[in-house]
């Protein structure tokens, strides 16, 4: 067990990205036969201002990294430590993934095998409920000087490491040693070559089987990585292990964003119709729930089904809804944190008075008990606050520019108006137009982006300009 060399790493980051954040503290411990032949630990000036909470979490100021040398003044160093080894960190896909995309800023390519310490913890240890580091330090109590810096962090995997072996029986460490570090792609050699060669890129990926047919199609931020990921996973499903004995062939597209990447996703899973996606299946109508008044005077919401929100007032607009059965499981919801009245809102028939005033959950409206004024002003505060769907925020069309993190040249970009993707190029001058019809999917993903990305959205005006 642990007899091959091992690099037991730990970084400390601006963030959680790894693409966009950088790391500023590493720690590498190197062992070989089961000893510490070197160990290397430095902080790193990231070239960005860190953020109060990363001072407070870490301990580091920015005060503390300005003298720091840059990862490319060290990268040798980390290369030489890392050479060879299994790379092994306490949730190693952080680690692993922060330390690629340095060294691929610093012009290098890294790849190793990986092992994951949480996932050590979960297969020796399935009684307790938590295998964070902290968990670990706390159940073997384990001694450090500083928690949350990376030599420190790191030290702690290695009295783990030297833990488990001493209390293990050995042919149990054996067998999960083996379990946890076997091959990441398969054993078929073909597909061992098409996971070599998956770009580290965001974009998206297409699993096809026997037939060439496309089985799968999945986005990822790094193409590799998520791919790597469905091969690797501790814990599949039936289906998940089900679709990956089917996989002959891996397709993919790179994208210059996660945008990019969602909005394909989307589109080609409607146009491909793979077998094992579960969502965003193609379904050209939709419903929606929108604003009314009945013949009284009561608000109440109305269902139709459309194709386009251009038929819809998107003023009175509650809500987009895939299926009967989720508009009437909504209504439910919403007639009973409300104190509205079911049978106003259609999903009671009764003759008389709803079953929900006899429970006590409606106050009278569905027999004039409650003055429509009072029903209405409820009515109106429960369709602000649950109102899922956004109104259109900017005055006309905005175009999403997103760049690629490697080629700063290379960009595309979406044009959107009022939700609806009208039009995408690229920094190779090639455009395309798409209908302009609303798209439930479409609409979740760029609201989703909208307000995750707001300060790289060009404004209407903006947009304006750029396209004279």
């Amino acid at each position: 067990m642990f007899d091959h060399d091992l690099a037991i790493v730990d970084v400390e980051t601006t963030g959680m990205s790894p693409f966009h954040d950088r790391i500023i503290e590493v720690a590498i411990i190197r062992i070989s036969k089961n000893k510490i032949v070197d160990k290397y630990t430095t902080l790193l000036n990231p070239q960005t201002h860190i953020s109060p909470y990363i001072s407070m979490f870490t301990g580091i100021t920015n005060q503390d990294l300005v003298d720091a040398p840059l990862f490319g003044d060290v990268k040798d160093k980390i290369q030489e430590l890392l050479g060879g080894a299994v790379f092994v960190a306490h949730n190693v896909r952080f680690d692993y993934s922060f330390m690629k995309s340095e060294l691929k800023r610093s012009g290098s390519y890294f790849k190793a095998k990986t092992f994951c310490t949480v996932k050590l913890s979960r297969r020796l240890f399935p009684d307790y409920r938590s295998h964070s580091l902290e968990s670990v330090i706390s159940r073997f109590n384990f001694k450090f000087s500083r928690r949350h810096r990376a030599y420190d962090d790191a030290y702690v995997l290695w009295q783990f490491i030297n833990k488990v072996k001493k209390t293990i029986p050995k042919e149990r460490l054996l067998k999960t040693w083996a379990e946890l570090t076997k091959s990441l792609y398969s054993g078929d050699q073909n597909i061992r070559e098409q996971v070599d060669a998956l770009p580290e890129s965001p974009g998206i990926y297409i699993f096809y089987d026997k037939n060439d047919a496309p089985i799968y199609v999945g986005k990822s931020k790094s193409i590799l990585d998520r791919v790597v990921a469905h091969f690797s996973q501790d814990v599949h499903s039936t289906k998940h292990l089900q679709m990956m004995k089917e996989v002959t062939r891996i397709g993919h597209i790179k994208t210059t964003g996660e945008l990019g990447a969602l909005l394909l996703e989307a589109r080609l899973v409607k146009e491909l119709h793979p077998v094992y996606n579960a969502q965003l299946k193609e379904k050209k109508a939709f419903i929606v729930l929108t604003k009314d008044k009945n013949k009284d005077g009561y608000l109440t919401l109305k269902s139709k089904t459309v194709m386009s929100l251009t038929e819809v007032e998107t003023d009175d607009l509650l809500g987009t809804f895939k299926s009967d059965r989720g508009v009437k499981e909504y209504l439910a919801e919403f007639a009973e944190k409300y104190y509205l009245c079911p049978k106003l809102l259609g999903t009671d028939s009764s003759r008389t008075s709803c079953f929900a005033h006899k429970l006590g959950r409606c106050r009278g409206a569905c027999i004039k008990k409650e003055k429509k004024q009072i029903y209405n002003s409820r009515f109106l505060i429960a369709f602000i606050e649950s109102r899922q769907f956004k109104p259109w925020p900017y005055r006309g069309p905005v175009e999403i520019v997103e760049k690629d993190i490697e080629d700063m040249e290379k960009w595309e970009s979406y044009t959107i108006d009022r939700w609806c993707l009208i039009g995408k190029k690229n920094s190779l001058g090639d455009e395309e137009v798409f209908e302009n019809i609303f798209d439930p999917d479409y609409y979740k993903i760029i609201a989703r982006y909208l307000k995750a990305q707001s300060h790289r959205i060009r404004s209407d005006n903006e947009f304006k300009q750029s396209a004279r």
